[in-house]
């Protein structure tokens, strides 16, 4: 686990390259759980789990006020998106 006082050997932020992408969920958001889960199970192979957890995430989504779609946090997420698309491209282009 990582935290600001406490970085894990596997701090996503630490860890970046100089102009990498990265998109950070906190604690307090009542969907992280579930997704962080889901990336763990994707991760591992584990599809139908992935599945599962990432159910779980909607299901916590619709607990909450939904953001607007041009809400410059959502803005900021879908870039965030294509400019990690964008790097890993050019990362496996050399």
């Amino acid at each position: 686990m990582s935290s600001k006082t406490d970085p894990s050997q596997f701090d996503a932020v630490a860890k970046a390259e100089a102009e990498e992408p990265y998109f950070a969920l906190l604690g307090r958001d009542p969907v992280a759980p579930s997704l962080i889960e889901a990336w763990a199970y994707l991760r591992s192979g584990q599809i139908s789990a992935a599945e599962i957890a990432f159910k779980a995430a909607m299901d916590a989504a619709t607990h909450i006020e939904p953001q607007m779609p041009g809400d410059a946090q959502i803005v900021s997420a879908f870039r965030v998106a294509e400019a990690s698309r964008e790097w890993a491209r050019r990362k496996l282009l050399g």
